[in-house]
Protein backbone atom coordinates (compact mmCIF):
# COMPACT_ATOMS: atom_id res chain seq x y z
CA UNK A 1 0.00 0.00 0.00
CA UNK A 2 1.09 3.55 -0.77
CA UNK A 3 0.07 6.64 1.18
CA UNK A 4 -1.32 9.81 -0.36
CA UNK A 5 -2.42 13.21 0.90
CA UNK A 6 -5.01 15.04 -1.21
CA UNK A 7 -5.31 18.78 -0.75
CA UNK A 8 -8.60 20.04 -2.15
CA UNK A 9 -10.34 16.68 -1.86
CA UNK A 10 -13.88 18.08 -2.21
CA UNK A 11 -13.21 19.87 -5.51
CA UNK A 12 -13.45 18.48 -9.04
CA UNK A 13 -9.92 17.05 -9.21
CA UNK A 14 -9.97 15.88 -5.60
CA UNK A 15 -13.20 13.91 -5.95
CA UNK A 16 -12.06 12.36 -9.24
CA UNK A 17 -8.76 11.38 -7.63
CA UNK A 18 -10.64 9.49 -4.94
CA UNK A 19 -12.68 7.72 -7.65
CA UNK A 20 -9.43 6.68 -9.33
CA UNK A 21 -8.09 5.40 -6.01
CA UNK A 22 -11.27 3.33 -5.57
CA UNK A 23 -10.40 1.60 -8.84
CA UNK A 24 -6.70 1.08 -8.05
CA UNK A 25 -7.06 -0.40 -4.55
CA UNK A 26 -3.43 0.16 -3.52
CA UNK A 27 -3.57 3.61 -1.96
CA UNK A 28 -4.18 4.57 1.68
CA UNK A 29 -5.39 8.09 2.44
CA UNK A 30 -3.12 9.86 4.91
CA UNK A 31 -4.85 13.24 4.94
CA UNK A 32 -7.50 15.26 3.11
CA UNK A 33 -8.30 18.96 3.01
CA UNK A 34 -11.18 21.21 2.04
CA UNK A 35 -12.05 24.88 2.32
CA UNK A 36 -15.56 24.70 3.81
CA UNK A 37 -17.52 21.76 2.34
CA UNK A 38 -18.40 20.06 5.62
CA UNK A 39 -20.89 17.52 4.30
CA UNK A 40 -18.69 16.11 1.52
CA UNK A 41 -15.54 16.00 3.63
CA UNK A 42 -17.51 14.22 6.36
CA UNK A 43 -18.55 11.55 3.84
CA UNK A 44 -14.95 11.19 2.64
CA UNK A 45 -13.72 10.77 6.21
CA UNK A 46 -16.24 8.03 6.90
CA UNK A 47 -15.23 6.17 3.73
CA UNK A 48 -11.45 6.60 3.71
CA UNK A 49 -10.61 7.04 7.41
CA UNK A 50 -7.67 9.44 7.00
CA UNK A 51 -5.39 10.12 9.96
CA UNK A 52 -6.34 13.79 9.85
CA UNK A 53 -8.03 16.41 7.71
CA UNK A 54 -7.59 20.14 7.29
CA UNK A 55 -10.63 22.40 7.07
CA UNK A 56 -9.42 25.87 6.11
CA UNK A 57 -12.48 27.85 7.20
CA UNK A 58 -12.63 27.97 11.00
CA UNK A 59 -16.41 27.80 11.42
CA UNK A 60 -16.63 24.89 9.01
CA UNK A 61 -13.92 23.11 10.99
CA UNK A 62 -15.97 23.48 14.16
CA UNK A 63 -19.05 22.05 12.44
CA UNK A 64 -17.02 19.12 11.12
CA UNK A 65 -15.62 18.35 14.56
CA UNK A 66 -19.13 18.22 16.01
CA UNK A 67 -20.17 15.70 13.32
CA UNK A 68 -17.13 13.47 13.95
CA UNK A 69 -17.78 12.54 17.57
CA UNK A 70 -17.30 8.82 16.94
CA UNK A 71 -14.52 9.10 14.35
CA UNK A 72 -10.77 8.81 15.01
CA UNK A 73 -9.83 11.33 12.35
CA UNK A 74 -8.28 14.54 13.73
CA UNK A 75 -9.53 17.87 12.37
CA UNK A 76 -7.05 20.71 11.93
CA UNK A 77 -8.28 24.22 11.14
CA UNK A 78 -6.81 27.10 9.18
CA UNK A 79 -4.80 27.50 5.99
CA UNK A 80 -1.43 27.20 7.78
CA UNK A 81 -2.24 23.56 8.48
CA UNK A 82 -2.31 22.91 4.73
CA UNK A 83 1.46 23.20 4.90
CA UNK A 84 1.50 20.83 7.86
CA UNK A 85 -0.46 18.28 5.82
CA UNK A 86 1.72 18.75 2.75
CA UNK A 87 4.89 18.12 4.74
CA UNK A 88 3.70 14.82 6.25
CA UNK A 89 5.72 11.87 4.94
CA UNK A 90 3.74 10.21 2.11
CA UNK A 91 4.44 8.54 -1.21
CA UNK A 92 2.57 11.28 -3.06
CA UNK A 93 1.07 14.69 -2.30
CA UNK A 94 -1.70 15.63 -4.74
CA UNK A 95 -2.25 19.37 -4.69
CA UNK A 96 -5.69 20.23 -6.10
CA UNK A 97 -6.15 23.48 -4.18
CA UNK A 98 -7.65 26.29 -6.25
CA UNK A 99 -5.51 29.35 -6.88
CA UNK A 100 -2.51 30.97 -5.22
CA UNK A 101 -3.36 29.30 -1.90
CA UNK A 102 -1.75 26.15 -3.30
CA UNK A 103 1.76 27.61 -3.54
CA UNK A 104 2.90 27.35 0.08
CA UNK A 105 1.69 23.73 0.47
CA UNK A 106 3.60 22.81 -2.70
CA UNK A 107 6.73 24.44 -1.29
CA UNK A 108 6.23 22.63 2.04
CA UNK A 109 5.85 19.29 0.25
CA UNK A 110 9.00 19.85 -1.80
CA UNK A 111 10.99 20.85 1.29
CA UNK A 112 9.83 17.62 2.95
CA UNK A 113 10.96 15.59 -0.08
CA UNK A 114 7.46 14.44 -1.00
CA UNK A 115 6.72 13.67 -4.64
CA UNK A 116 4.00 16.00 -5.95
CA UNK A 117 1.13 15.42 -8.36
CA UNK A 118 0.39 19.02 -9.27
CA UNK A 119 -3.10 20.13 -10.25
CA UNK A 120 -2.48 23.60 -8.80
CA UNK A 121 -0.91 25.45 -11.72
CA UNK A 122 -0.50 28.62 -9.65
CA UNK A 123 2.29 26.89 -7.69
CA UNK A 124 4.47 27.19 -10.79
CA UNK A 125 2.90 30.29 -12.33
CA UNK A 126 3.53 32.37 -9.21
CA UNK A 127 6.28 30.40 -7.52
CA UNK A 128 8.16 28.81 -10.40
CA UNK A 129 11.64 30.10 -9.42
CA UNK A 130 11.25 28.90 -5.83
CA UNK A 131 9.44 25.60 -6.38
CA UNK A 132 11.57 24.32 -9.26
CA UNK A 133 14.74 25.10 -7.31
CA UNK A 134 13.46 23.08 -4.34
CA UNK A 135 12.31 20.20 -6.55
CA UNK A 136 15.82 19.89 -8.00
CA UNK A 137 17.55 20.23 -4.62
CA UNK A 138 15.37 17.59 -2.96
CA UNK A 139 15.12 15.19 -5.92
CA UNK A 140 11.32 15.43 -5.89
CA UNK A 141 9.19 14.09 -8.75
CA UNK A 142 6.84 16.80 -10.04
CA UNK A 143 4.04 15.09 -11.96
CA UNK A 144 1.62 17.33 -13.90
CA UNK A 145 -2.06 16.52 -13.51
CA UNK A 146 -3.46 19.04 -16.01
CA UNK A 147 -4.41 17.14 -19.17
CA UNK A 148 -2.27 19.38 -21.39
CA UNK A 149 0.89 19.17 -19.31
CA UNK A 150 0.35 15.50 -18.59
CA UNK A 151 0.20 14.99 -22.36
CA UNK A 152 3.48 16.89 -22.90
CA UNK A 153 5.07 14.97 -20.01
CA UNK A 154 4.25 11.68 -21.75
CA UNK A 155 5.20 12.85 -25.24
CA UNK A 156 8.62 14.12 -24.19
CA UNK A 157 9.83 10.78 -22.85
CA UNK A 158 12.85 9.89 -24.95
CA UNK A 159 12.56 13.12 -26.97
CA UNK A 160 13.79 15.77 -24.52
CA UNK A 161 16.90 16.53 -26.61
CA UNK A 162 14.93 16.59 -29.88
CA UNK A 163 12.24 19.09 -28.84
CA UNK A 164 11.64 22.02 -31.16
CA UNK A 165 8.25 23.28 -29.95
CA UNK A 166 5.52 22.61 -27.42
CA UNK A 167 1.97 23.03 -28.76
CA UNK A 168 -0.67 23.47 -26.05
CA UNK A 169 -4.24 22.97 -27.17
CA UNK A 170 -7.14 25.06 -25.88
CA UNK A 171 -10.81 24.24 -26.23
CA UNK A 172 -11.56 27.92 -26.86
CA UNK A 173 -14.20 27.87 -24.13
CA UNK A 174 -17.83 28.83 -24.71
CA UNK A 175 -17.03 32.11 -26.50
CA UNK A 176 -14.60 30.99 -29.20
CA UNK A 177 -16.91 32.05 -32.04
CA UNK A 178 -18.21 35.22 -30.36
CA UNK A 179 -17.49 38.67 -31.73
CA UNK A 180 -16.05 41.40 -29.52
CA UNK A 181 -19.49 42.99 -29.41
CA UNK A 182 -21.12 39.74 -28.32
CA UNK A 183 -18.55 39.37 -25.53
CA UNK A 184 -19.80 42.62 -24.01
CA UNK A 185 -23.15 40.95 -23.32
CA UNK A 186 -22.15 37.58 -21.82
CA UNK A 187 -23.34 36.64 -18.34
CA UNK A 188 -21.71 34.68 -15.54
CA UNK A 189 -23.98 31.74 -16.41
CA UNK A 190 -22.83 31.89 -20.05
CA UNK A 191 -19.17 31.86 -19.01
CA UNK A 192 -19.68 28.90 -16.66
CA UNK A 193 -21.18 26.79 -19.45
CA UNK A 194 -18.03 25.11 -20.76
CA UNK A 195 -18.67 23.02 -23.90
CA UNK A 196 -16.32 20.10 -23.11
CA UNK A 197 -15.08 19.94 -19.52
CA UNK A 198 -16.74 19.91 -16.10
CA UNK A 199 -14.53 22.02 -13.83
CA UNK A 200 -14.69 24.37 -10.88
CA UNK A 201 -16.00 27.89 -11.40
CA UNK A 202 -12.65 29.70 -11.30
CA UNK A 203 -10.91 27.54 -13.90
CA UNK A 204 -14.04 27.58 -16.07
CA UNK A 205 -14.01 31.39 -16.18
CA UNK A 206 -10.27 31.33 -16.91
CA UNK A 207 -10.96 28.95 -19.78
CA UNK A 208 -13.58 31.32 -21.18
CA UNK A 209 -11.13 34.25 -21.10
CA UNK A 210 -8.12 32.15 -22.29
CA UNK A 211 -6.29 33.11 -19.09
CA UNK A 212 -6.21 29.44 -18.19
CA UNK A 213 -4.15 28.77 -21.30
CA UNK A 214 -1.91 31.72 -20.48
CA UNK A 215 -1.25 30.30 -17.02
CA UNK A 216 -0.55 26.93 -18.64
CA UNK A 217 2.04 28.52 -20.93
CA UNK A 218 3.92 29.79 -17.86
CA UNK A 219 3.50 26.42 -16.15
CA UNK A 220 4.88 24.63 -19.23
CA UNK A 221 7.90 26.93 -19.22
CA UNK A 222 8.80 25.81 -15.69
CA UNK A 223 7.82 22.16 -16.03
CA UNK A 224 9.72 21.50 -19.23
CA UNK A 225 12.43 24.20 -19.13
CA UNK A 226 11.19 25.52 -22.46
CA UNK A 227 11.57 29.07 -23.82
CA UNK A 228 8.33 31.03 -24.19
CA UNK A 229 8.94 31.54 -27.90
CA UNK A 230 8.93 27.73 -28.25
CA UNK A 231 5.51 27.31 -26.60
CA UNK A 232 2.58 27.75 -28.96
CA UNK A 233 -1.18 27.74 -28.31
CA UNK A 234 -3.75 26.40 -30.77
CA UNK A 235 -7.51 26.38 -30.25
CA UNK A 236 -8.84 22.84 -30.71
CA UNK A 237 -12.61 22.86 -30.06
CA UNK A 238 -12.99 19.07 -29.99
CA UNK A 239 -10.64 18.67 -26.96
CA UNK A 240 -9.44 15.32 -28.28
CA UNK A 241 -5.78 16.19 -28.86
CA UNK A 242 -4.67 17.26 -25.39
CA UNK A 243 -1.36 18.72 -26.57
CA UNK A 244 1.46 18.12 -29.05
CA UNK A 245 5.21 18.46 -29.46
CA UNK A 246 7.13 19.24 -32.62
CA UNK A 247 10.58 17.64 -32.92
CA UNK A 248 13.61 19.13 -34.66
CA UNK A 249 12.97 17.11 -37.83
CA UNK A 250 9.41 18.47 -38.13
CA UNK A 251 7.65 15.40 -36.72
CA UNK A 252 4.59 16.28 -34.62
CA UNK A 253 3.60 13.90 -31.83
CA UNK A 254 0.13 14.22 -30.28
CA UNK A 255 -1.53 12.71 -27.21
CA UNK A 256 -5.23 11.98 -27.74
CA UNK A 257 -8.00 10.80 -25.50
CA UNK A 258 -11.50 11.49 -24.23
CA UNK A 259 -12.18 14.59 -22.14
CA UNK A 260 -11.75 12.66 -18.90
CA UNK A 261 -9.48 13.97 -16.14
CA UNK A 262 -9.34 10.57 -14.49
CA UNK A 263 -6.87 9.42 -17.16
CA UNK A 264 -4.08 11.93 -16.36
CA UNK A 265 -4.85 11.65 -12.64
CA UNK A 266 -4.42 7.88 -12.78
CA UNK A 267 -1.19 8.17 -14.75
CA UNK A 268 0.26 10.37 -11.99
CA UNK A 269 -0.75 7.76 -9.41
CA UNK A 270 0.66 4.77 -11.32
CA UNK A 271 3.69 6.46 -12.97
CA UNK A 272 5.84 5.10 -14.55
CA UNK A 273 3.41 2.22 -15.06
CA UNK A 274 -0.02 2.27 -16.68
CA UNK A 275 -3.24 0.62 -15.52
CA UNK A 276 -6.53 0.05 -17.24
CA UNK A 277 -8.97 2.87 -16.52
CA UNK A 278 -12.63 2.63 -15.63
CA UNK A 279 -13.61 5.20 -18.26
CA UNK A 280 -14.54 4.93 -21.92
CA UNK A 281 -11.99 4.62 -24.70
CA UNK A 282 -11.64 7.18 -27.47
CA UNK A 283 -13.31 5.64 -30.52
CA UNK A 284 -11.34 6.94 -33.51
CA UNK A 285 -13.93 5.91 -36.08
CA UNK A 286 -16.44 8.23 -34.39
CA UNK A 287 -14.28 11.35 -34.75
CA UNK A 288 -15.63 13.50 -37.56
CA UNK A 289 -13.14 16.37 -37.37
CA UNK A 290 -9.97 17.57 -35.68
CA UNK A 291 -9.75 21.34 -36.06
CA UNK A 292 -6.99 23.72 -35.02
CA UNK A 293 -7.10 27.53 -35.05
CA UNK A 294 -4.75 30.29 -33.93
CA UNK A 295 -5.70 31.91 -30.64
CA UNK A 296 -7.23 35.38 -31.03
CA UNK A 297 -5.31 37.55 -28.57
CA UNK A 298 -7.16 40.68 -29.68
CA UNK A 299 -10.48 39.24 -28.48
CA UNK A 300 -8.84 37.42 -25.57
CA UNK A 301 -5.84 39.54 -24.52
CA UNK A 302 -5.20 37.60 -21.30
CA UNK A 303 -3.17 35.07 -23.28
CA UNK A 304 -0.97 37.88 -24.61
CA UNK A 305 -0.52 39.30 -21.10
CA UNK A 306 0.55 35.88 -19.81
CA UNK A 307 3.30 35.64 -22.43
CA UNK A 308 4.44 39.17 -21.58
CA UNK A 309 4.49 38.48 -17.83
CA UNK A 310 6.22 35.14 -18.31
CA UNK A 311 8.98 36.63 -20.46
CA UNK A 312 9.45 39.51 -18.00
CA UNK A 313 9.88 36.92 -15.25
CA UNK A 314 10.50 37.72 -11.61
CA UNK A 315 7.32 38.62 -9.77
CA UNK A 316 5.34 39.56 -12.90
CA UNK A 317 3.71 36.10 -13.27
CA UNK A 318 2.62 36.16 -9.61
CA UNK A 319 1.09 39.61 -10.15
CA UNK A 320 -0.65 38.44 -13.33
CA UNK A 321 -2.18 35.54 -11.41
CA UNK A 322 -3.19 37.63 -8.39
CA UNK A 323 -4.85 40.35 -10.46
CA UNK A 324 -6.68 37.71 -12.47
CA UNK A 325 -7.94 35.90 -9.36
CA UNK A 326 -9.30 39.16 -7.97
CA UNK A 327 -10.93 40.00 -11.29
CA UNK A 328 -12.46 36.54 -11.77
CA UNK A 329 -14.09 36.48 -8.34
CA UNK A 330 -15.36 40.01 -8.90
CA UNK A 331 -16.90 38.87 -12.19
CA UNK A 332 -18.45 35.80 -10.51
CA UNK A 333 -20.06 38.13 -7.95
CA UNK A 334 -21.56 40.17 -10.79
CA UNK A 335 -19.50 43.26 -9.98
CA UNK A 336 -17.73 43.68 -13.33
CA UNK A 337 -18.46 42.58 -16.92
CA UNK A 338 -16.58 39.78 -18.67
CA UNK A 339 -14.26 41.98 -20.75
CA UNK A 340 -13.28 44.04 -17.71
CA UNK A 341 -11.28 41.13 -16.27
CA UNK A 342 -8.46 41.51 -18.79
CA UNK A 343 -8.50 45.31 -18.35
CA UNK A 344 -8.00 44.89 -14.60
CA UNK A 345 -5.08 42.52 -15.20
CA UNK A 346 -3.43 44.93 -17.65
CA UNK A 347 -3.79 47.87 -15.26
CA UNK A 348 -2.23 46.00 -12.33
CA UNK A 349 0.67 44.73 -14.47
CA UNK A 350 1.35 48.28 -15.65
CA UNK A 351 1.70 49.45 -12.04
CA UNK A 352 3.98 46.66 -10.85
CA UNK A 353 7.65 47.17 -9.97
CA UNK A 354 9.31 43.86 -10.79
CA UNK A 355 11.57 41.86 -8.46
CA UNK A 356 13.78 39.89 -10.83
CA UNK A 357 14.92 37.01 -8.59
CA UNK A 358 12.25 36.68 -5.90
CA UNK A 359 12.25 34.47 -2.84
CA UNK A 360 8.99 33.12 -1.42
CA UNK A 361 8.45 36.17 0.76
CA UNK A 362 8.77 38.52 -2.21
CA UNK A 363 6.27 36.44 -4.16
CA UNK A 364 3.78 36.47 -1.27
CA UNK A 365 4.17 40.23 -0.86
CA UNK A 366 3.76 40.88 -4.60
CA UNK A 367 0.64 38.73 -4.63
CA UNK A 368 -0.97 40.71 -1.82
CA UNK A 369 -0.06 44.06 -3.35
CA UNK A 370 -1.47 43.00 -6.73
CA UNK A 371 -4.77 41.97 -5.13
CA UNK A 372 -4.97 45.31 -3.34
CA UNK A 373 -4.34 47.17 -6.59
CA UNK A 374 -6.92 45.06 -8.44
CA UNK A 375 -9.57 45.89 -5.84
CA UNK A 376 -8.69 49.59 -6.13
CA UNK A 377 -8.96 49.47 -9.92
CA UNK A 378 -12.33 47.70 -9.76
CA UNK A 379 -13.71 50.21 -7.24
CA UNK A 380 -12.46 53.13 -9.33
CA UNK A 381 -13.93 51.84 -12.57
CA UNK A 382 -17.17 50.30 -11.30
Amino acid sequence: MKEITILGSTGSIGTQTLEVIDNLNNWKIKALSAYQNVDLLFKQIKKYQPEFVVMVEQEAASKLKSKLKNQKTEVLAGKNNLQTAAAEDVDLLLNAIVGFAGLEPSVAAAKAGNDIALANKESLVSGGPVLTRLVKEKGVKLLPVDSEHNAIFQLLMGHEQELNEIILTASGGPFFSYSREELTQVSVEDALNHPNWEMGSKITIDSASLMNKGLEVIEAHWLFDCAYDDIKVLVHPQSIVHSMIRLVDGTVLAEMGPADMKIPIQYCLTYPERNKTAGNNLELDQITALEFFPADTDKFPNLKYAYTAGKAGGTFPAVLNAANEAAVYSFLRGEIPFLAMSRVVASVLDQHQNISDPDLEAILTSDQEARRLAVEVIKEWF
